[in-house]
């Protein structure tokens, strides 16, 4: 039987270069490559590979790039505004994204701030 983590994060270091939104209490970095280490680790066959909002928002390139070149089946996940005008262009977009399998709708304070009760 195969066994499938049904969320993951990976992320790179807090830095100028791909600075962190807000600073959580995880590990410093955990890159893709890191994420399938600690996977064989456990023996964990594949995953679905989410984009960790707290810390790059509505960004997809970490998220992909952790899956790209791996031999495991790992899925991909991606947040999405659904305040952002071409919130469609941008689903339709991430389609194309090889590994693709969903989306995630992120109902945040700043979405429901403009919206009546």
């Amino acid at each position: 039987m195969a066994i499938i983590d049904s969320q993951v994060h990976s992320y790179e270091a807090n830095t100028p270069k791909r600075p962190w939104h807000s600073v959580p209490n995880w590990p410093d970095h955990v890159t893709g490559d890191e994420m399938v280490a600690a996977m064989d680790t456990v023996g964990v066959d594949g995953a679905i590979f989410i984009s960790a909002f707290s810390m790059y928002r509505y960004e997809r390139e970490l998220c992909s790039a952790s899956a790209n070149g791996s031999s495991r089946p790992l899925a991909l996940v991606k947040p999405v505004d659904p305040d952002d005008p071409a919130v469609a262009d941008v689903i339709a977009d991430w389609k194309k994204t090889p590994g693709t399998v969903g989306i995630r709708i992120m109902m945040t304070k700043e979405a429901r701030s403009g919206s009546p009760r």
